[in-house]
């Protein structure tokens, strides 16, 4: 059986995939998932921060907007 990765492991993940617009989205994929305190884990400025420019690199290298 597989372990879960970790909720900021699975953050990293989908910020890459280019599946979100924006962190907002990312911690609603990330409740639909099964990770209910993600806004909580994901809550300081610098993994935020970091998130962010992980999606708009992801969106612009698949050409999506925002």
């Amino acid at each position: 059986m597989e372990e879960r990765p970790s909720v900021v492991e699975r953050a990293f993940q989908i910020a890459r995939s280019g599946r979100v617009a924006n962190i907002i989205e990312l911690r609603e994929l990330l409740t639909a998932e099964g990770y209910p305190n993600s806004a909580q884990s994901l809550a300081g400025r610098p993994i935020s921060s970091q998130l962010t420019r992980m999606i708009a690199k992801a969106r612009a290298n698949y050409g999506l907007p925002g």
